[in-house]
């Protein structure tokens, strides 16, 4: 090679080192363990795995034990064993604290030999709590319950009227559904809403949803799109597509819903679909078919206004409580956040 090109290969070498430096995901190094924590996350809850997880590892390097369990329980699960990755980060996040992994290290499909001594160590953390009434200890104590041990209506009780949405939310289903005695007439349907109501109210997104759609069906449209604007504006993805999907004007098996607008459920679609990655296709595949009921006018408007809410927006996957975000040092603040959504 001729010496005067040899500065010039050089410089050109270093160029696509830095174009390449640029483009990795190792750029989660240039980020705050908080940062790289919150990037991994969302990015995980769009079912982006692969993008997620060189943030999680940095973040949970850190401290943040909530990355190594998400790691672990990202793509397909084999729902009778863990896989080795699942089974090592999950044991690194129960070590670091995190109380939904030390729970999954005991389950039937865990590969720890150490079984019995992480439910005795989940057990002995939420026992203190559970005695001081802390709804989300409550519910993490009918997750660490053996099956053999296991009064799915006991547990789901206790729970939720100590202030657990969740729970809440599913012994209202239950109660609606005929479980249980109810002697005065009406009792049960005042129970079942209070249930609801008390769901709602501490967040859980199901809750929200079911008070808004209800809402809706029921005549107040504007009461009850007031209510659902609230999942909107979180970008709750499989609430924004449901509510997409409801408006746009494809064919739906709920004939009480009767409240249309094509161009916003088809923006919702078309923002959802943007967002999340194909792991799952039925995002795609719901703002496929909104799209063929467009004009090409309209198809411009709609790209238009999915952008501009993404643009305010982060769209993912999620359900308002974040177990997952539970250590031994945070489970305290359970008791501050629903413990005044107890019901009497």
């Amino acid at each position: 090679m001729p010496e005067f090109a040899k500065p010039v290969i050089r410089n050109i070498w270093v160029l696509l080192m830095l174009m390449l430096t640029a483009l990795s995901p190792a750029n989660a190094e240039t980020l705050t363990p908080a940062q790289a924590y919150e990037k991994g996350k969302i990015l995980h809850f769009q079912d982006k795995f692969e993008e997620a997880e060189p943030y999680l590892l940095q973040a949970g390097e850190s401290g943040y034990s909530a990355a190594y369990y998400l790691i672990a329980n990202a793509g397909h699960l084999n729902r009778y064993l863990m896989s080795d990755k699942e089974y090592k980060f999950k044991k690194l996040a129960a070590e670091n604290g995190h109380l939904m992994a030390m729970i999954g290290l005991t389950m039937p499909r865990s590969i720890s030999p150490q079984k019995k001594y992480w439910r005795n160590t989940i057990q002995n953390i939420l026992s203190p709590h559970a005695d001081k009434n802390n709804p989300l200890a409550l519910q993490m104590q009918g997750y660490a319950t053996p099956i053999e041990e296991y009064d799915e209506m006991s547990l789901l009780k206790t729970a939720a009227y100590a202030g657990y949405p969740k729970a809440q939310w599913k012994l209202a289903r239950r109660y609606e559904s005929g479980e249980s005695w109810f002697f005065l007439p009406g009792s049960r349907e005042k129970e079942v809403a209070k249930l609801y109501e008390a769901a709602a109210r501490g967040g859980y997104h199901e809750a929200i949803w079911y008070k808004g759609v209800r809402a809706v069906k029921s005549g107040d449209i504007e009461g009850g799109m007031g209510i659902l604007q609230t999942l909107i504006d979180k970008g709750d993805a499989s609430k924004v597509s449901s509510l997409g999907f409801m408006l746009s004007e494809l064919p739906d098996i709920d004939d009480a819903w009767s409240y249309d607008d094509k161009m916003l459920g088809s923006t919702y679609l078309r923002a959802t679909a943007t967002a999340m990655s194909d792991f799952d296709d039925t995002f795609e595949v719901f703002d496929k078919e909104a799209a063929k009921l467009l004009t090409d006018e309209e198809k411009v408007q709609v790209d238009k206004l999915a952008e501009e809410y993404l643009s305010n927006h982060t769209v993912y996957k999620q359900d308002g409580l974040d177990e997952y975000e539970y250590t031994v040092d945070n489970l305290h603040t359970a008791l501050e956040r629903w413990g005044g959504n107890a019901i009497e």
